[in-house]
């Protein structure tokens, strides 16, 4: 296209080229620059509680793929079907017949589809204090439309491990395996991957990270669409080594993976290593470490060479530039280099200047001159105080942090202090006051043997569950906490979600940051409950389907992220077992916390089940949108039940409330005075207008919610803005 323009340009007839240039203009409205792929390719998911009736599309249980058919007529168990929906392949026949019991109600992603969370079961040692983390067993399209009803803007991390498509059949588009044979795989996993970011990207805060885990199958592929869709963010890769013997493939064997991370582009260090700054040392000299650090001290002139010192024992209040109470946020640093780089005087000649002081009162007093390169320093007292230079034990003539006028706003400022006297050289050496650094960048190669999947992966999970071949590669658990630590460790509160949860890692390393550093970090999982490819065939044969409980028992939610997070809370499995191990802590000393003493975590495992938007609008579904109320209320509080037969309903240990009657409204407000905890109020009414003037009555200081208008709209809408984009 910009060989065309520079063409155009030369046509020297003005008219002729407005012409062109009309047409060029159009043709790049529908020409695609960057990835292209068939993004809008249709995707369904099957809904086996929802009951069959006509009209409705349905699948054939024993079949896989997508033939879809419409419901004509039902009869004594029996249903007629006819033509399959427009742009899906069409039936070899039309109007066949078939057992209800054998068929299966579907949806297409965009339809409208109203959510509701069901309680399957819960583990308490948090205490009431702490809120709960979720594990969400649904097709995450959906669950991703549920929780922007609840917190749509207000995630801090999503962290992801989708299916890397590398031909292996490892997962399933519209109910059928993807494989190298398949043409459209690159297609179908780039158009499943879109329609979910798109969701996910409306979740983040404004300074939110995403991060996704991938290998070299998608790698690149994956780059171009986050180009796409998150077009002002700044995207980094860092390459993880999780396998240091490398898999066998041809010509290569393959050491690692990749993060991809997409961080808000608004000024700040959002992303920082204060809590694994032990990572990518494998191999590195000591030289090569001290250059490193004089690199990074040439990047931030306040920070240095070596560890903050420690602070004085008789410490007092007057010692101080700032308040006592903001001692945490300050350090003390050496006012002189000490780099093996940039930290000599010829290197540096405008930063060797005396500084004196008075040793009877241990103060800075004054602030000398640089003095030329080839002058020798003077040792005379100059008001009767010491001048001290800075010269290194060995006699070295090193430089100062700063040139003269920066040290004078130190001391103006009360920060540059006198430190200790050498006993053998006689000189004192001097320090100043700085704020701690909040942020350390983080290096894009990892490659630290906590990071092994197979060791930290595979075996961890085998140890956890008591059984082997549970799950297909999992993640080291350390890798997923080092990722997350980059973002959410300095955000004790933060909320932290996975929407491709496999074996529930990313669950178990955020309950183990909580533990190793202090914080209430919340995650929800989402994680579908299917079989592997073997058991899934095996069951079919047998009359089980998704759905039947002989088939749900063995799905990945059910038999391996509900009890491996279960079972690390607890400490122990089900039967008692406690489990043996510790955790490798954050500084790499593999003599942790023990597996056995659990976390001090609330956990509770739902399952996403639909409803008749009808019963919502008559509020005969209360109860099941009650713990959907819950979440949106940040899962604080133990999660109570109401069928909604009272006038409100304000549960006595979580911060929200919802008035069912519309003319108890003065008695709801009323109980509302009594409870200072609660933040979100729920008013059911159909009147807009009745809505405005209660939410106007109690104020600002609730978040208000018009059910049940709010809940239906947000499906009806969201779920046809999803597919756009």
């Amino acid at each position: 296209m910009a060989k065309i323009e520079d063409l155009i340009a030369q046509i020297p007839d003005e008219r002729l080229k407005k012409a062109i240039v009309a047409e060029v203009r159009e043709l790049k409205k529908n020409k695609k620059f960057g990835l292209v792929f068939e993004e809008h390719l249709p995707e369904t998911v099957r809904l086996p509680k929802m009951p069959v009736k006509e009209g409705e599309l349905v699948a054939k249980k024993r079949e896989s793929g997508n033939e879809l058919w419409r419901v004509k007529s039902i009869r004594k168990g029996i249903a007629t079907l006819e033509k399959a929906i427009e742009g899906y392949p069409k039936p070899s026949e039309d109007g066949i017949q078939a057992p209800v019991a054998e068929l299966v109600v579907v949806r297409s992603f965009g339809d409208p589809i109203y959510p509701a969370l069901m309680p399957v079961d819960r583990v308490e040692r948090g205490g009431p204090d702490k809120p709960w983390h979720m594990l969400i067993n649904a097709d995450n399209f959906h669950a991703l439309q549920l929780l922007l009803y609840a917190y749509e803007g207000k995630v801090d991390a999503i962290y992801i491990d989708p299916p890397y498509n590398s031909g292996a059949r490892d997962w399933k588009y519209n109910n059928d395996y993807v494989d190298k044979s398949d043409s459209f795989r690159h297609s179908k996993w780039l158009s499943m991957m879109k329609k979910r970011l798109l969701l996910a990207k409306r979740l983040l805060r404004k300074d939110g990270v995403l991060i996704i885990t991938i290998d070299e199958n998608e790698l690149h592929h994956l780059g171009v669409l986050l180009e796409s869709l998150f077009p002002n963010s700044l995207r980094h890769m860092v390459t993880i080594v999780i396998n240091p013997k490398g898999a066998g493939k041809k010509n290569f064997a393959r050491t690692e993976e990749h993060a991809l991370f997409c961080v808000p582009n608004n000024g700040q260090s959002l992303v920082n290593a204060n809590f694994i700054k032990d990572l990518s040392r494998v191999g590195l000299t000591q030289e090569l470490l001290q250059e490193e650090e004089d690199e990074e001290l040439e990047r931030n002139d306040v920070s240095a060479a070596d560890e903050p010192l420690e602070l004085p024992h008789d410490l007092t209040p007057d010692d101080l530039p700032f308040p006592i109470e903001e001692l945490d946020q300050w350090e003390l640093r050496h006012a002189r280099r000490r780099g093996n780089e940039s930290s000599y005087r010829h290197q540096r000649k405008n930063q060797f200047y005396p500084i004196y002081i008075d040793v009877k009162t241990h103060t800075v007093e004054d602030i000398g001159d640089s003095i030329p390169l080839d002058e020798e320093p003077s040792f005379k007292k100059k008001n009767g105080f010491t001048p001290v230079w800075p010269i290194d034990k060995e006699g070295n003539q090193r430089c100062w942090r700063f040139v003269p006028s920066s040290m004078r706003s130190l001391l103006d400022d009360g920060r540059l202090v006198v430190g200790r006297q050498d006993s053998v050289t006689g000189r004192w050496t001097l320090n100043y006051w700085v704020l701690k650094n909040k942020t350390t960048k983080v290096k894009t190669v990892w490659w630290n043997t906590r990071h092994d999947a197979g060791t930290h992966g595979t075996s961890m999970l085998h140890k956890i569950l008591g059984r082997r071949d549970a799950f297909p590669f999992p993640k080291s658990l350390y890798a997923v906490r080092d990722t997350l630590l980059t973002v959410v460790g300095d955000k004790p509160n933060a909320l932290i979600l996975d929407f491709f949860a496999g074996s529930g890692t990313t669950l178990h390393a955020t309950a183990l940051i909580n533990a190793q550093l202090g914080g209430s970090r919340r995650c929800i999982l989402v994680s579908y409950n299917e079989p592997g490819e073997k058991a899934a065939k095996k069951l079919h044969k047998q009359g089980f389907f998704l759905g039947d409980p002989a088939f749900e028992a063995v799905g990945v939610s059910e038999s391996v992220t509900w009890p491996r997070i279960k079972f690390v809370t607890n400490g122990k499995r089900d039967d008692g077992t406690v489990l043996k191990g510790t955790y490798i802590d954050l500084d790499g000393d593999p003599k942790g916390l023990r597996w056995a003493d659990g976390f001090d975590e609330n956990l509770e495992y739902f399952r996403l089940d639909f409803l008749d938007p009808d019963e919502v609008a008559r509020g005969d579904s209360f109860k099941a949108i009650v713990p959907i109320l819950w979440m949106v209320a940040a899962c604080r509080g133990e999660r109570e039940d109401s069928k909604g037969s009272t006038p409100w309903f304000i549960p006595k240990h979580s911060p929200f409330a919802v008035l069912i009657q519309e003319k108890q409204f003065r008695a709801f407000r009323e109980k509302l005075a009594e409870r200072k905890d609660i933040e979100w109020v729920f008013l059911i009414t159909d009147s807009e207008e009745n809505f405005s003037q209660m939410r106007r009555t109690l104020g600002r200081k609730y978040e208000c919610h018009q059910l049940y208008k709010s809940y239906l709209e947000n499906f009806r809408i969201n779920t046809q803005d999803a597919l756009k984009g």
